[in-house]
C-alpha cells in the first residue's frame, strides 16, 4: 500500500517562449507553419532586408574609403620622412661648412656671417621637417581609429542585416504564428510561439503541512511520482522532482514544487504527453509493500470503533482494527495499539464483504465468491 498525495496541474513546456522580431519593417516572406517541427537557428520569417542591405553596403563603402586614406597618409608619411633626412643632410652640410672656414680664417666676418646665417636656416629647416614628419605619424596612428570604428559600423550593420531574418533560438515545434506575409512587423509584438515539446514539467503547489516531508527526504530524485493525463486516460508518465521552493506563499499558505515529466518515446500523437494537457499528479510519500488489506466494503464502523468480520470455522468473528493506508478499492488492516495478545487477522482469511450489516458475530454463515473481486478470498 501506499500513501499519495494528489493535485491536478496543467503541462508546460521547459522552453517555450514567444519570438519577436529584432528588425521592424514589412514581412518579405514566412517559413513555417503552425504545427512545425524546426532545428535551432532555423530561420521562420524574413523581413524585407533592402534598407539594411543598403546601410552595410554604405559602411562597408566608408570602410573602404578610410583603408585607401590610410595608404596615402603612409605615403605622405614617408615623403615627410624623406624631407627630415634630407634637411638633416643639409644642415649637417652647413654645419661643417662654417666649422671648416672658422679654423681656416681665410673669409672675413661678414663672408662668416652669411655661412652662420645659412646654417641656423637649414638647421630651422630641419626642425620644421621633423615637426611635419611627427605630425603625419600621428594623422596615421588617428586614422587606425577612424578605420576601427568603420569595421565597428560594418558590424553593427551586418548585425542588423542578420535581424531580418527571425530565427528559432532552440529546436521545437512552431506552437503559434501570429504573422503573415506583408504585415509591419516590429518588436512590439510577438510573431511566433516556439515550444519544447520533448521537455516538459509540471509546477503544483502543496500546502505547507507537507514540506516537511519534501526537507526531510534525502533523494528527491527517488521520490516517485506519476502523472496521468486527462486525455490519455489509459498513459501514465514518470516524473521526478527538478525544484523544491522552500519558502512558503503567505497569501495561499503552500509551496511550489517543478516536476520534470518523462516524454514518451513514441512520435504518436496519442502516446506523448502535450504543453496544456491536463494532468493528475501522484506523488507517493509513503509505500509498505507487505501490508494487510481488505476490500473496503469489508470494513465497518461504529462511532471510533473499526471491526470486520472473518470467516473462522463457518461462523463470522468479529475482530476490531485500525485502519491504515487505503486507496479506491482497498484499505490496510493494523492491530489496535497497545493490546499484543488481540486476536488479529491473518493474510488468506475469509472476510466478509457483502451480508456484514446483519451480523454481529457468532452466527453460522455459508459463504460465497465475492463476485466483483478477482481474489477467491472474500465472502
Amino acid at each position: 500500500m501506499v500513501r499519495t498525495t494528489s493535485t491536478t496541474t496543467n503541462v508546460e513546456s521547459v522552453n517555450e517562449i514567444q519570438v519577436f522580431p529584432r528588425a521592424a519593417g514589412i514581412v518579405d516572406s514566412v517559413l513555417v507553419e503552425e504545427g512545425d517541427r524546426v532545428q535551432a537557428d532555423a530561420v521562420l520569417a524574413v523581413i524585407d532586408p533592402r534598407d539594411a542591405q543598403a546601410s552595410l553596403n554604405d559602411a562597408k563603402m566608408a570602410l573602404k574609403e578610410a583603408n585607401e586614406a590610410t595608404a596615402r597618409l603612409e605615403l605622405a608619411r614617408d615623403e615627410a620622412d624623406q624631407r627630415v633626412k634630407r634637411a638633416r643632410l643639409a644642415w649637417e652640410q652647413a654645419q661643417r661648412e662654417v666649422q671648416r672656414n672658422e679654423e681656416a680664417g681665410l673669409l672675413s666676418e661678414v663672408d662668416l656671417d652669411k655661412l652662420r646665417l645659412a646654417r641656423d636656416t637649414t638647421e630651422q629647416d630641419f626642425l620644421a621637417s621633423e615637426l611635419s614628419a611627427q605630425g603625419s605619424q600621428q594623422e596615421l596612428e588617428r586614422q587606425d581609429t577612424v578605420i576601427e570604428r568603420a569595421q565597428l559600423v560594418v558590424e553593427r550593420q551586418a548585425l542588423g542585416l542578420s535581424y531580418t531574418q527571425v530565427v528559432a533560438p532552440f529546436a521545437g515545434v512552431i506552437a503559434a504564428r501570429t504573422i503573415k506575409r506583408g504585415d509591419s512587423a516590429s518588436s512590439a509584438m510577438a510573431a511566433f510561439t516556439l515550444t519544447d515539446p520533448d521537455n516538459l514539467r509540471a509546477v503544483v503547489y502543496r500546502p505547507q503541512r507537507e514540506l516537511g516531508f519534501f526537507q526531510t527526504t534525502s533523494n528527491l530524485n527517488a521520490v516517485e511520482i506519476t502523472a496521468r493525463p486527462e486525455a490519455l486516460p489509459t498513459k501514465v508518465f514518470a516524473g521526478t522532482i527538478q525544484f523544491l521552493s522552500p519558502n512558503i506563499d503567505p497569501a495561499s499558505g503552500s509551496f511550489r514544487i517543478t516536476i520534470a515529466l518523462e516524454q514518451a518515446a513514441s512520435p504518436e500523437p496519442n502516446q506523448r504527453l502535450a504543453p496544456g494537457m491536463l494532468v493528475r499528479i501522484d506523488i507517493i510519500t509513503e509505500r509498505r509493500p507487505d501490508a494487510l488489506v481488505v476490500p473496503k466494503r469489508a470494513l465497518r464502523r461504529e462511532g471510533d470503533t473499526q471491526f470486520l468480520f472473518v470467516i473462522r470455522e463457518g461462523k463470522a468473528v468479529r475482530v476490531e482494527v485500525r485502519e491504515g493506508l487505503s486507496d479506491d478499492e482497498f484499505v490496510e488492516l493494523l492491530a489496535l495499539e497497545g493490546d499484543a495478545g488481540q486476536d488479529f487477522v491473518v493474510a488468506g482469511e475469509q472476510v466478509v464483504v457483502v451480508g456484514n450489516r446483519d451480523l454481529e458475530g457468532g452466527e453460522e454463515v455459508l459463504t460465497s465468491p465475492w463476485e466483483s473481486n478477482q481474489g477467491g478470498g472474500d465472502a
